[in-house]
């Protein structure tokens, strides 16, 4: 805890230190936040020496991370007198260099070196326990980066992890467990939080599915192969892998090759949140090297790139609307993944995938669909305000301009907004979203804090009805269905009780009625805002938005 118990002045505003590591989860847990801890296979005898990333002090006055040991790990010993560490052929323990100094893999096949490696993370776990509103303890940590697991290091080729003459305690060698090794290790550290968090790992191989999520690995921030366009048919090729719950670095994460101006690296950062937010996880991170004073300049955006507030106001703007939107979008993205869980259908879904009788889907690499509901087109290319998109079999409706479009072809889509892209729900979608103001999925009981919107029972549905009758059941047991008959709209909801919105696509209603009692029309945004019960119609997006206290049980709404 010695580097987090030091303050610092950041962008004008200084922020204390914690005194404590309770400390420290508590002020995480009463900003709505769970902690991934960040963590790789090995135990060091020796580790580079980093300095404080102080972009206020010239060369000269860096000094090392407080706290620091670059020595060897104080757990080391044990393990190696115990034999928890991988071995060579010729006997001895494997040490290795990676990119954090040189320390010994642990031997996740040695039944006694995953118990030794898993009673450290329990005591972790519990060591971040705070107390909620019920008074009950919970632990702030919620996963772990399960980083590395690989053969080598990709960026130092001479770092091989995974050396064909290391041998393992279940009698394998380094041939097997260059594929098999990040297995054993993410399966041993998801034992450790069963059904209570989720991995983040990089590393993976066939079985390393059941244990989510993962993340496309460092890429550059450019549009190019190893860029966003890359990531994409990453991110498909994984889904078509059984890879499920997966993201990647928003912008890329490498501090290389990067655009030319300021303007060029805004439009990147746009268009990679755009793709982002139609992601099972979204996150940044970035590998950004600024220490030396003389390299800062205060105002200029490459030397905050690495934060959304970095690319000007439009670009920031972009994030907030995605972000929100993402967080929104949990209670749809959530069903998806439990599916997945049962079935082994991805939430990213490659045309392909879902339309294997289509030929024209085979080439497609930039598209997908998210879930059932929508079809993604993320744009690819660098100021590029439109793109061709073929659309697979049924009738698709543009999410920004409810414009209708026939299936089984390619249109030129064109959109002068930077805000907007290719984005289209399918005829019939029904897609359960969260209210506009939540900040935080953690529970209301964890969180613990009012001043946090966390997600409560509130419920925002977004219906395209369809002739046909169409449904979506949530993840929580929740069901809507819609018919439409002619200009009338039937809706159907099977839930418990609790407050839900409904936004129907269409014609303006003659009225609407909820168990054959008609609802009241709200003559403006805000008399409907100030209401439990209601009903109003918006011209511009044609949508009629109405809200009711479900009381639990069914319910018919007709409009």
């Amino acid at each position: 805890m010695t580097q987090f118990g030091l303050g610092e002045d950041f962008e004008g505003d200084h922020y204390d230190g914690f005194a404590s590591l309770p400390e420290m989860m508590s002020f995480l847990q009463k900003n709505g936040l769970k902690v991934i801890c960040w963590m790789a296979p090995f135990v060091n005898v020796q580790s580079n020496s980093e300095t404080l990333p102080n972009r206020f002090q010239p060369s000269s006055a860096l000094t090392r991370v407080p706290g620091q040991n670059i020595g060897k790990a104080s757990n080391y010993d044990e393990a190696e007198s115990k034999g928890f560490f991988v071995r060579k052929d010729s006997g001895g323990t494997l040490v290795v260099p990676w990119w954090k100094g040189r320390g010994s893999p642990v031997d996740f096949t040695n039944p006694a070196a995953r118990k030794w490696f898993t009673d450290q993370l329990e005591v972790l776990l519990k060591d971040s326990e705070v107390a909620t509103a019920n008074v009950a303890k919970e632990p702030a940590i919620g996963g772990f980066k399960t980083d590395d697991g690989e053969t080598q290091n990709t960026a130092q080729p001479p770092d091989v992890y995974i050396p064909v003459n290391a041998s393992y305690a279940d009698g394998r060698r380094g041939t097997q467990m260059r594929n098999a090794y990040c297995f054993e290790y993410q399966q041993c550290v998801s034992g450790v939080l069963g059904s209570n968090g989720v991995l983040f790992a990089r590393s993976g191989f066939v079985g390393c599915q059941a244990f989510p999520g993962h993340w496309a690995g460092d890429n550059e921030p450019n549009f190019d192969a190893n860029g966003l366009s890359g990531v994409i048919v990453a991110g498909l090729s994984a889904a078509m892998s059984g890879y499920s719950v997966w993201g990647h670095d928003v912008g890329g994460y490498q501090d290389s090759n990067f655009g030319a101006s300021t303007a060029d690296r805004a439009d990147l950062f746009m268009r990679w949140t755009q793709f982002a937010c139609f992601s099972p996880i979204m996150q940044m991170h970035r590998q950004v090297h600024k220490q030396k004073k003389q390299d800062f300049t205060p105002g200029k955006t490459e030397d905050l790139r690495q934060y959304p507030w970095g690319y000007g106001a439009e670009a920031l703007a972009n994030y907030q609307f995605y972000a929100q939107l993402h967080t929104r979008l949990f209670p749809y993205i959530y069903t998806y993944a439990k599916e997945s869980s049962a079935t082994g259908v991805p939430i990213l879904r490659p045309l392909i995938l879902m339309n294997q009788g289509d030929p024209k889907t085979l080439g497609v690499q930039h598209a997908y669909h998210f879930g059932r509901e929508f079809l993604v087109a993320p744009i690819i290319a660098l100021k590029a305000n439109s793109r061709q998109v073929y659309l697979p079999t049924g009738n698709w409706v543009d999410f920004w301009t409810s414009a209708a479009h026939i299936g089984e072809q390619t249109i030129d889509w064109n959109g002068a907004n930077r805000r907007q892209f290719p984005l289209f729900v399918r005829e019939g979608a029904i897609v359960p979203l969260l209210p506009e103001n939540v900040r935080s999925l953690c529970d209301t009981n964890y969180v613990n804090n009012p001043t946090v919107a966390s997600a409560k029972q509130d419920l925002i549905v977004l219906i395209y009805p369809a002739s046909a009758t169409s449904q979506f059941t949530v993840y929580d047991q929740t069901q809507i269905q819609c018919q439409r008959y002619g200009n009338v709209r039937r809706i159907t909801l099977n839930s418990i009780a609790r407050p839900v919105t409904l936004q129907v696509s269409g014609a303006e209603p003659a009225g609407v009625t909820l168990d054959n009692s008609d609802l009241p029309k709200r003559g403006t945004l805000a008399e409907f805002e100030a209401s439990a019960t209601g009903w109003r119609f918006d011209s511009a997006s044609r949508f009629a938005f109405i809200k009711f206290p479900h009381a639990g049980g069914s319910a018919e709404v007709r409009c």
